[in-house]
């Protein structure tokens, strides 16, 4: 042993000898609490035609593992600690030169993700008064998932699969206990964070491809007629000199739209702040509440189109006339650039819940919010050969309250069958600009065999409005306790492109290429 190491030894054992052990160390395995998830999900496209260009499809999306652990401590009675992560892996190689194949970041790519790190503490300054301080998330409604009361956590939509999921964000929460029949609570949350879109979110934003991998269309920005008139325009002048009568675009080539997204300063007014009273009066529990923030879906705010013309010499610009590699004496050469923001928004929220001891009575749910949003307009400008030709401004998102609700009923027959049907108005990113408000019937349904050791599942949504669905049956066998094997299928139905493409709010909601694609899944997942 090294004059050093007997050094640090003999002061360790003198601070052993000396520091006073905290009362609950004593006692540490009963204080703490260890539980968690090994998952692994695989996915496979079935579809070839909601890809970027038809014929891509047929291909595996996911192969992909978690580890999910959550460490809960109570080191006192009144003092709880929790903290939650997920090392998650992809599954895929993304290594795309020589030197990328060395490390193992690219070869096998992983992250790290935090999604609870809290401290909640029981009877601070008050006996009937809570504290949560820390990285969490919050659900506030008693609808199943379609919740417009719930602002207070932007939307997880990394896994299209998993609609529950939320965005974890740093709050401080209180919640005071005046009486057996009402609780209060009030949260406050410094820093926005919008919702995690699915990968497929780009789609919206993406140019329209026929099999021979041409052009025929642009994504469509919320315009008024005026505005759709003056880019149809635009439209024809582009396809003018292509020579293509098949496929005017045919002769124009488009950069790869750039989409910008403008996010809130973080300073205190973009702070959001969230209260809500509950009450419990028998079978009957109803809250209302009142948040203050922003919508954490983006709304289309500018676009930017610069052309080229065929046979032009690039003039300098700030746009597309800026790249070299464009071939002006063959192509009308296109780029396209859009900006993105998150509007604020008052709501004010009433939810109520019923359910009855009675089997034969199902139970019901019901909630509303009234929003006050922020105005947004759309502005759109297109420059020809340097030169601004085209400036339009209209409303996108006007400043009139409007009203996003859920009513539904729940209902289950001993142990073996349980059905859920809800009437949906305004879907999770729907917030009344120019594609409006949608009605939906969201449906599930399950029966369960062999003491539930085995489950078929049947759920899925109708958009009234426009007659797109989307279909998810799944078969769950739990193969032994706590350990569960899990397949099914997910399938949009609807028209990917709309037979009047400027018209913004002709999209077909389940139809659209940004909801995903049409995917088999087997997933395996041992919980502990």
């Amino acid at each position: 042993m090294t004059k050093g190491t007997r050094f640090l030894a003999a002061t360790l054992a003198l601070a052993a000898t000396t520091t006073t052990i905290p009362a609950w160390a004593e006692g540490w395995a009963d204080r703490l609490s260890i539980s968690g998830a090994i998952q692994s999900d695989i996915r496979y496209i079935t579809d070839d035609w909601r890809g970027e260009r038809p014929g891509q499809g047929h291909e595996f999306e996911m192969n992909r593992n978690d580890v999910d652990l959550r460490l809960r401590a109570d080191p006192f009675d009144n003092v709880q600690a929790v903290v939650s992560a997920r090392l998650r892996f992809y599954g895929f190689n993304n290594a795309a030169s020589l030197p990328e194949l060395i490390g193992r970041n690219k070869l096998d790519s992983y992250e790290l993700q935090l999604n609870e790190a809290y401290v909640a503490i029981r009877g601070v300054l008050w006996s009937k008064m809570d504290i949560k301080i820390g990285r969490m998330t919050q659900t506030w409604g008693t609808a199943d998932m379609f919740n417009p009361t719930d602002n207070l956590s932007a939307r997880d939509f990394s896994d299209p699969l998993d609609y529950a999921a939320k965005v974890p964000n740093q709050m401080i929460e209180i919640d005071l206990y005046p009486s057996d029949w009402m609780t209060l609570q009030l949260v406050w949350v410094p820093i926005f964070k919008p919702a995690n879109l699915p990968p497929s979110a780009v789609m919206g934003f993406a140019m329209t491809y026929n099999r021979r991998g041409e052009i025929t269309d642009f994504p469509a920005p919320p315009l008024d007629k005026a505005g759709q008139t003056a880019l149809m325009s635009l439209k024809d002048k582009l396809g003018a000199g292509s020579g293509n009568s098949d496929n005017p675009m045919a002769g124009v080539n488009f950069t790869t739209p750039e989409v910008r997204t403008v996010m809130p300063k973080t300073n205190f007014k973009n702070s959001q702040f969230g209260a809500r009273a509950k009450f419990k009066a028998g079978p009957v529990d109803f809250s209302a509440s009142y948040y203050y923030g922003r919508f954490c879906f983006p709304v289309a705010y500018t676009a930017v189109a610069d052309v080229l013309t065929q046979g032009n010499v690039p003039p300098p610009s700030k746009f597309v006339t800026d790249n070299e590699e464009l071939d002006a004496s063959k192509y009308a050469n296109v780029r396209y650039v859009a900006e993105i923001i998150y509007p604020r928004m008052q709501v004010v929220g009433l939810d109520l819940a019923y359910s009855s001891d009675n089997q034969w009575v199902p139970g019901f749910f019901a909630e509303a919010a009234l929003i006050f949003p922020e105005r947004v307009d759309f502005g759109l400008e297109a420059f020809l050969d340097g030169n601004s030709i085209l400036r339009h401004k209209n409303g996108n998102v006007s400043s009139t309250p409007f009203i996003k609700a859920t009513a539904g009923m729940d209902w289950s027959y001993r142990d073996w069958f349980y059905i859920n049907l809800q009437y949906v108005r305004g879907f999770f990113d729907e917030f009344n600009d120019m594609y409006g408000l949608h009605n939906y019937l969201v449906f599930a349904t399950e029966f369960k065999f062999k003491q539930n050791e085995v489950q078929l599942r049947f759920a899925g949504a109708f958009n009234g409005d426009d007659l797109s669905a989307v279909f998810y049956p799944q078969l769950t066998w739990i193969v032994a306790p706590s350990v569960e094997l899990v397949g099914g299928y997910m399938h949009f139905l609807g028209e990917t492109q709309s037979n009047t493409p400027l018209d913004y709010a002709s999209k077909s909601k389940f139809g659209m290429k940004a909801n995903g694609r049409n995917v088999a899944f087997f997933r395996a997942k041992v919980t502990f």
